[in-house]
């Protein structure tokens, strides 16, 4: 038998590990804390009563305000905090009116092209009139003139 095993047994064989093994022990026994004694007058007992108490009254009063056939006061309350349906309508058509716009806005610029750059195969024609046979008038200041050659 391996060596390992054999200390094994020896050690549960003997009586000190056997007792030490055995033996029960309770926390009631060995600590001198004194637990509550434990029934229904604890308090999530009564906080669960009051709660029940609660929810009874209420539906009562629910039940009380249908029957009257007025409306419920959370919900008079929740209609006082609303805005009215006309306010609605006013915000929603004035969102359609500036998406519709923002459309047309995007089609027109979406459908825009550059103008067409018309290019001289000899640009030196500007040079090429005389000077003297301009009449008054006709005359062009081509002097801050750049030819783009791309």
């Amino acid at each position: 038998m391996n060596r390992f095993w054999s200390s094994r047994l020896s050690l549960l064989t003997s009586r000190t590990a056997q007792r030490t093994l055995f033996v029960r022990n309770y926390a009631t026994e060995s600590s001198s804390q004194q637990f509550p004694k434990e029934g229904f007058g604890a308090p999530i007992w009564r906080k669960t009563l009051g709660v029940v108490i609660l929810g009874l009254i209420w539906y009562q009063a629910d039940q009380y305000f249908i029957k009257k056939g007025e409306k419920h006061p959370v919900t008079k309350w929740i209609e006082t905090l609303m805005l009215p349906e006309s306010e609605y309508k006013r915000r929603n058509l004035a969102h359609l009116h500036l998406s519709v716009e923002a459309s047309k806005d995007k089609v027109l610029f979406g459908e825009a092209k550059p103008p067409p750059i018309y290019r001289l195969k000899d640009p030196d024609q500007f040079e090429r009139a005389s000077p003297h046979c301009v009449e008054p008038g006709l005359e062009v200041d081509l002097s801050d003139l750049v030819v783009r050659r791309d």
